[in-house]
């Protein structure tokens, strides 16, 4: 949800309400969509205008969890659901804000978009480095908050709600990714007992004025025996914040907090409802020209909050607002004082009962920490340090009006309960998770399931995120919406509790349906769609055994002319991890109008290259990089087969090999292969320099078609995953990768022969993968639609006459050139010369009023 502006306050005052902390050998509760978001802004930068760098943020996400395994963290990552309603009106507010971006797409700009297949990419990171992970129901702060009281341990985020939560919070701004070792000393201070220097201080704050996360993660180097002799540990550095460093001695108490956060305003009630308490009640408090206004309004309010209870500042800020608001700020302030004493967690129960061995790190309350609650900072101090800070920091131009990053994925708080007057029983908080059905909640919790499926049950609603896309045309997600009534039909269709339809005032029934939230066309807007379930499945959806015909049948009604039977019978000669793709790849080429086979061409490139050389040689992107590690290797390798083309040997698949199936060659590509197909590759993966000179030849309309094939394997992935993967999801890391296919398809769209351009120059280098690219080709030859094949024959046609007449003509003037300068200067030498042929010779020319033209002799 976010507390408007009390990041940027906090990190103004890092002196007062941070301190430095050594982070290792504990456990560690992490926002996964929070940590998702920074790590692939910090990654990808401006690569993001390309519809994903997938295979780079794949590899941030491993390297991140090896820093914390390689100091004995144990990480429990939480990751959010569906939308409660009360959010709705923010995500539309936000959705716009997302469009208007969009429409105004420069591949230069700085502004990060977030792709299609982020969290699914980051939970599939998170499950390969064995971390436990759960999907929450709703929003996972209060069971962040939970988990992290339970355990003993921090929260790690970058979230301003965690500010008025309490538990342990560490800012992921102050986390430095980088292994550090100390040795162990017998008396020393307790590790968050030392105050922050101003060096540090000032350094936070520049990070947040920048709105960097990560700058940059730096994995453990080879060990090395330690200078002095004795015990060493490893850890990382950064600041812890406790509530207490907020609430003071006894000025701001907890019951206060949640008030404090309303006051400030956030995504439930907007600030401009406080307009009137303000001015009337505190107008003439702290008027200081160097302090923005939000940040002179956090200020007033603990100040005010200073000389009242809990009860009277509500009842003063109750009578400045408007009767029609004054229940949703009372319902809000209850629901943040359950989420702040909350100790019902789903996630204990979870992580204990699927991994191993969960919690090997339980801490205990320390005495430190109690006394921390006995002898709190003082606010005089926050006072008295404010005004040397509003001096030097506060004309930062934080942004303060919108959300922090990774909030783009909205954030909501608990649901509303009825309010209990202090000193009474505890609030009964309620429990979420029996909004929904068993089966549900355990294909939920494990991550198996979008966050999506959580909206399209409780809400019928889908809320549909742009992508990169060409905006005179329809939303990208409109080719993928029969799999997504699919989705939404199985959902209300389960054996044993179908959803029945309402029947209205006036006996019509009524049909069941979801509302469909997406862009609308050409214009910054929002629409929204009634789509109804069409007609009766063909098969009964059992959740615990579900039929994976549900899979054809999709395919059967929405794609008729794509040869179901015989498509689904071909899927056997594909690798496992690559069938579910291909059906998508069959899906998108049926139904896009805006796809042709150098899209195919570019994806099946794409495919084999991150397939095949990522995983057998060190992943490495930069141009220098990959010479100075790999440069020897080049070299030596070059001239061997230099050598081997002047003494006339070809180089071709081993014998050994021959017997194999193609796709089951690719484990045996040798690594030379690899680092030589990657040095021509490299610089493809790149933005291309033109368009920081010119960003207006960078074009949508190529991406719109590489869109729409991410919203298939997204859906298809999705119906997928809620019949119990009868096919394996795609790892989109070692598939997809925006930068280089935009390149591709630029690089193969004025060739006349793909085929040959792709054997003679880009895998020139190894016959094993330019087998694995004519053997996927081939396969999807039989199912390409005869209107594609015919049209791109015919451009490829034109092209390639359209260079040999430009080939003749430049040979026939060479040859005149040439002829020229050997002859004499004789002067009657342009009489004897041989007349040029043209290469496009005229018909003869009959003149219809000269009666003596029919007897010209050739």
């Amino acid at each position: 949800m976010g507390v408007r502006g009390l990041t940027s306050y906090i990190a103004q005052r890092a002196e007062i309400y941070l301190k430095p902390y050594e982070l290792h050998s504990t456990a560690l509760v992490i926002d996964g969509d929070n940590l998702a978001c920074n790590l692939y802004k910090d990654v990808t930068g401006c690569y993001s205008a390309f519809g994903g760098d997938y295979d780079d943020f794949y590899r941030a996400v491993l390297q991140f969890f090896q820093v914390l395994d390689e100091c004995s963290i144990r990480p429990y990552v939480l990751m959010d659901g569906g939308y409660e309603e009360r959010k709705l009106q923010t995500v539309g507010k936000r959705l716009r804000g997302k469009i208007s971006v969009i429409k105004k797409i420069n591949p230069n700009a700085s502004i990060t978009l977030f792709p299609l297949h982020l969290k699914e990419v980051f939970v599939d990171a998170v499950k390969d480095c064995g971390v436990p992970i759960m999907r929450c129901v709703f929003e996972a702060d209060d069971e962040l908050a939970a988990l992290a009281r339970k355990l003993n341990c921090p929260v790690l985020s970058y979230d301003s709600d965690f500010y008025i939560h309490n538990v342990k919070y560490i800012p992921l701004i102050t986390l430095t990714v980088k292994v550090l070792t100390k040795q162990v000393k017998q008396h020393s201070k307790p590790k968050d007992t030392q105050d922050l220097r101003r060096a540090q201080a000032k350094h936070m704050e520049k990070r947040t004025k920048a709105n960097k996360i990560l700058g940059g993660i730096q994995t453990p180097a080879p060990a090395t025996v330690p200078a002095k002799p004795g015990k060493t540990y490893k850890y990382l550095d950064c600041c812890i914040y406790r509530v207490e460093h907020l609430c003071g001695r006894g000025t701001l108490s907890a019951e206060k907090l949640p008030l404090f956060a309303a006051l400030l305003g956030n995504d439930y009630i907007a600030r401009s409802a406080f307009r009137n308490f303000f001015s009337a009640g505190m107008g003439k408090a702290g008027r200081s020209k160097k302090l923005k206004q939000q940040q002179r309004r956090i200020r007033v309010t603990l100040q005010w909050l200073r000389g009242e209870t809990a009860e009277s500042a509500l009842a003063k800020v109750l009578s400045r607002l408007k009767k029609s608001q004054r229940d949703s700020l009372v319902a809000q302030v209850n629901a943040a004082i359950e989420g702040y004493s909350n100790e019902l967690c789903h996630a204990y129960d979870f992580f204990e009962d699927h991994y191993e061995n969960a919690f090997p790190y339980f801490e205990p309350v320390s005495e430190e920490e109690q006394s921390d609650e006995e002898d709190p900072l003082g606010l005089d101090d926050d006072s008295s340090d404010a005004d040397g800070a509003e001096e030097e920091g506060e004309q930062q131009e934080e942004n303060e009006n919108k959300p922090a990053p990774g909030e783009n994925e909205a954030k909501s708080n608990s649901e509303e309960d009825e309010e209990e007057p202090e000193g009474g029983p505890e609030l009964e908080v309620e429990d979420k998770t029996l909004l929904f059905p068993q089966w549900f909640l355990d294909k939920l919790y494990p991550g198996h399931l979008s966050r999506f499926f959580v909206d399209l049950l409780h809400l019928r609603k889908y809320i549909n995120n742009p992508q990169i896309e060409h905006f005179p045309h329809h939303d990208s997600n409109e080719l993928a919406l029969p799999i997504l009534n699919y989705v939404f039909a199985l959902l209300h269709n389960v054996e044993g509790s179908k959803t029945e339809p309402r029947v209205n005032g006036e006996g019509v029934v009524l049909p069941i349906e979801y509302t469909y939230l997406t862009r609308a066309v050409r214009v910054t807007n929002v629409r929204y769609h009634k789509m109804p379930i069409e007609k009766p499945l063909a098969y009964t959806f059992v959740p615990s055994a579900p039929d994976a015909r549900h899979l054809r049948a999709v395919f059967e009604s929405k794609v008729p002319h794509a040869k179901t039977e015989q498509l689904f019978a071909q899927l056997e000669r594909l690798p496992e991890d690559l069938r579910l793709y291909f059906l998508a790849i069959v899906y998108w080429l049926h139904r896009s109008e805006h796809c042709d086979l150098l899209h195919l061409h570019a994806l099946l490139l794409c495919l084999v290259v991150l397939r095949t050389i990522d995983v057998t040689i060190p992943a490495e992107r930069e141009v220098k990089s990959f010479h100075r590690r790999f440069g020897k290797i080049l070299k030596q390798e070059r001239a061997v087969r230099d050598k081997e083309a002047a003494e006339g040997i070809k180089r071709g698949v081993k014998p050994s090999l021959l017997d194999l199936p193609v796709p089951e060659r690719m484990a045996h590509v040798p690594k030379s292969d690899c680092y030589l197909v990657q040095e021509r590759l490299l610089p493809h993966f790149h933005m291309q320099e033109i368009f920081k000179k010119k960003f207006d030849l960078y074009s949508t309309t190529v991406l719109h078609a590489f869109a729409e094939f991410q919203a298939v394997v997204y859906q298809l992935n999705g119906l997928n995953s809620l019949l119990d993967h009868p096919l394996p999801s795609p790892r989109m890391n070692q598939l997809y990768c925006g930068a280089f296919l935009y390149n591709l398809y630029d690089l193969l769209r004025n060739r006349p022969d793909v085929r040959y351009h792709v054997e003679h120059y880009l895998l020139s280098d190894s016959q094993l993968m330019f087998d694995f690219y004519c053997y996927l080709f081939d396969w999807c030859a039989d199912f390409i639609p005869s209107w594609k094949q015919t049209e791109v024959d015919q451009a490829a046609l034109k092209v390639q006459q359209k260079k040999r007449f430009k080939k003749e003509r430049q040979a026939a003037r060479k040859a005149a050139a040439a002829s020229a300068s050997t002859e004499t200067a004789d002067p009657n030498a342009d009489m004897l010369r041989a007349p040029v042929e043209d290469p496009e010779p005229e018909d003869d020319f009959f003149d219809l009023n000269n009666k003596f033209c029919a007897l010209k002799v050739a």
